[in-house]
């Protein structure tokens, strides 16, 4: 199947998901992954490759206020380790939010962990089982963590 026709456009450092669909992200290493698709029947699932300490990065970046959650999650026993930052679009607050040590994903839920425009996920395979991760997120309402383990 060709990327366009799996509704995905790509440069050389650019991939633009123009289409809702959960995703294996292990052919998009080292680029700027651009979310362009209203996630509007069910939540989406953006899955990391398996961590093996490559150096390798992931950057997703939500262009779209989205009406369904989308997850990031690791890849079988893989885990997060990092931080979010999630400010409020309807109250004059931020927070901050940490990892547990066996937090493998983070949902945007569309309201208090993210999901509106201009959400990004920061990801480094820092070491086997183990990325990095450095999340900007824009809540609503009472703020609240999106990391959760599987």
């Amino acid at each position: 199947m060709s990327r366009a026709s799996a509704g995905v456009a790509a440069q050389d450092s650019v991939v633009r998901f123009q289409s809702a669909a959960n995703r294996e992200l292990t052919e998009h290493v080292n680029k700027l992954i651009i979310v362009e698709a209203e996630f509007t029947n069910a939540a989406q699932t953006f899955t990391l490759p398996k961590a093996t300490g490559s150096g390798d990065t992931i950057d997703i970046l939500n262009n779209i206020v989205q009406t369904q959650s989308f997850v990031v999650a690791a890849l079988g026993l893989d885990i997060l380790r990092g931080t979010a930052w999630v400010g409020s679009e309807t109250a004059t607050s931020s927070d901050v939010f940490h990892t547990t040590a066996t937090s493998d994903k983070y949902t945007f839920n569309i309201t208090t962990t993210g999901g509106l425009r201009g959400d990004r996920v920061q990801a480094w395979d820092v070491a086997a089982g183990v990325w990095q991760v450095q999340i900007i997120a824009n809540g609503s309402g009472t703020l609240a963590t999106g990391f959760t383990e599987t």
